[in-house]
């Protein structure tokens, strides 16, 4: 058996233990959260800190830390496709990560690293808890290209490197097993900074409560930030992960 289809039957075992709070819903939300790509995850909240670079005097790195939460999209490698076979109903699966970057205030970029686990609803938790038990889990890390935002104000990024997947959950017992081969995974993906549109249609740090959209990569399109891509009521910075080279 290979390290993939162990990971798919590991998360499919779960999935038909815990049938009823396991997968995500139809809820319309979701199924725009998840939007083409292979996963969009949503910065929950950001902690920042800005440190001299003792190799380039004058320059300043802004480090920044933040939770993620999202969906990755059915048929892509955090949620396969073959999930149909044993859970007809499944959707999407709930993906959460954490995520630390660290960018010159000169160039816009730097590296980022972070993890990531895919959960479901733990057992004994309401069927609209937040799902929380991690299924599979791992680390990504990679390039992160702010330039765009840092140097010219345009609420865009993105971002490049791999997931690797090191961890999958034994049904039986619900502990995280360490993989006999770590799966990667390489991506790349797009930061959607939310903005408001300022009097002179300049684009405008964006504030809680107010209307607020992202940036299409033609730099003109623009899309209201939605109800469901908010956090208490502040909109956040969407990111659209694509798998493969």
């Amino acid at each position: 058996m290979t390290t993939r289809v162990w990971v798919f039957a590991m998360l499919a075992g779960w999935l038909l233990a815990f049938p009823a709070s396991s997968y995500a819903d139809e809820r319309e939300d979701q199924f725009e959260a998840r939007g083409g790509t292979g996963v969009t995850l949503y910065e929950i909240s950001e902690r920042v800190t800005f440190d001299p670079d003792p190799s380039h005097p004058g320059v300043v790195h802004r480090n920044a830390i933040s939770p993620l939460q999202g969906f990755a999209a059915l048929g892509t490698p955090l949620c396969p496709s073959e999930l149909l076979i044993s859970v007809p109903q499944i959707r999407s699966c709930t993906v959460i990560a954490t995520g630390t970057d660290h960018v010159s205030t000169r160039t816009g970029t730097g590296p980022v690293s972070g993890t990531f686990d895919v959960v479901i609803t733990a057992p004994g938790n309401s069927s609209v808890h937040v799902p929380d038990l991690p299924v599979i889990s791992g680390t990504f890390r990679g390039d992160v290209d702010l330039s765009l935002a840092v140097l010219h104000r345009v609420p865009l990024g993105s971002i490049s490197g791999t997931f690797t997947i090191t961890h999958a959950a034994d049904p039986t017992t619900g502990m995280l097993v360490l993989l006999p081969e770590q799966v990667v995974l390489p991506f790349t993906g797009r930061f959607r900074m939310p903005f408001k549109v300022g009097r002179h249609g300049r684009f405008e740090r964006s504030e809680r409560n107010h209307a607020a959209f992202y940036l299409a990569d033609d730099l003109h399109t623009t899309t209201p930030v939605k109800w469901h891509e908010h956090s208490t009521g502040f909109p956040t910075v969407r990111l659209e992960v694509s798998f493969g080279h």
